[in-house]
């Protein structure tokens, strides 16, 4: 759901609940953060606002989305939205069901690493953390940006397609599952969750850090379409706290070029910046290039760099080995 699409206080409280699922914080943690920047926000105003029970008036409804992590130019956009919900038709929004975890219990559901990710809903671009969800799950969000994953496993792969669009497709076929992609020029790296080495960007982005650091998450490379005879594939992330996310191009901004992990209910077959074409290089069967679909845009380490914590970016086709990963099955 778009925030210009709110008309009514049942769907701006189905947002707020997903800018809250999206940090990860508890009713405490959020109460501490805008207590932080000198505001005001009870627990108990939180929690009736997410029931419902009561529109929250301006300032509170600010110091809520700051304090969720969203970026200072998109609290206007949220006012006006409450504006509108205020004026709009008093439609009541369904109870939160009962989630994975205890609902907002201060302390429970702690989280180890933070996967934050930037969301974009139509040119509204909010900036949320992705934890584990500690507080309620809304029915209505499951379908949208709830995701959870029981353990490192994840879910199992269809069938693999029968036909092929040649050689080039074939190889990249065999790649479906579970996998290890490792820097041609610094094998004993691996690509997982890292930092962007400038400070520029905040949340977690594609970096190279040692095999033996780097699991979890598990990456799993997934057809985009597995019904088709050729396909690009998302490099799907897999976490037993955080769930399922797909790399995805950030492409502004802070952290522009970079790879960050998006929610699995946010990755679709239209997103073409989360699509990568595997191409294998030269007779080389285990040495790839991943290109993003559609473009002459390949993944490479920054600065061309071989150093542990180097993180990943999105730049011209070179035909450089600083563009070569080498990718194995880790099943």
């Amino acid at each position: 759901m778009d925030l210009r699409d709110v008309r009514d206080t049942a769907a701006l409280v189905c947002l707020l609940r997903e800018l809250k699922e999206r940090s990860g914080l508890t009713l405490r943690e959020l109460e501490g953060r805008a207590q932080a920047r000198g505001e005001l926000l009870a627990r108990s105003t939180v929690s009736d606002m997410l029931r419902g029970t009561r529109l929250p008036g301006p300032e509170t409804l600010a110091a809520y989305v700051r304090a969720c992590g969203a970026a200072e130019a998109d609290v206007p956009a949220w006012l006006e939205a409450r504006q509108r919900a205020e004026e709009g038709p008093d439609e009541q929004p369904p109870e939160p069901a009962p989630g994975p975890y205890p609902a907002d219990a201060d302390g429970a559901a702690r989280r180890t690493r933070s996967w934050v990710a930037a969301v974009r809903l139509d040119g509204l671009r909010r900036r949320t953390r992705w934890w584990i969800l500690a507080g309620a799950v809304t029915a209505a969000l499951a379908a949208v940006s709830v995701w959870t994953l029981s353990t490192a496993t994840g879910s199992p792969p269809p069938s693999s397609p029968t036909s092929s669009a040649g050689p080039e497709a074939a190889d990249a076929k065999s790649l479906r599952g579970f996998a290890e992609i490792r820097p041609v020029r610094s094998p004993h790296l691996c690509l997982t969750e890292g930092r962007d080495t400038r400070g520029e960007y905040q949340n977690a982005v594609a970096a190279q850090l040692p095999c033996e650091e780097a699991r979890p998450p598990h990456t799993y490379l997934r057809p985009v379409d597995p019904a088709a005879s050729w396909t690009t594939y998302f490099i799907e992330w897999q976490h037993p706290r955080h769930g399922r996310g797909c790399l995805t191009l950030r492409r502004e901004g802070p952290g522009q070029d970079l790879l960050e992990p998006w929610p699995w209910k946010s990755c679709d077959a239209t997103r073409s910046y989360q699509h990568f074409r595997i191409e294998p290089v030269g007779r080389t069967p285990t040495r790839y290039l991943l290109r993003l679909e559609d473009t002459r845009r390949c993944a490479g380490l920054r600065d061309n760099s071989t150093k542990s914590g180097a993180d990943v970016t999105v730049e011209p086709c070179d035909g450089t080995a600083d563009q070569e990963f080498l990718i194995s099955s880790a099943a």
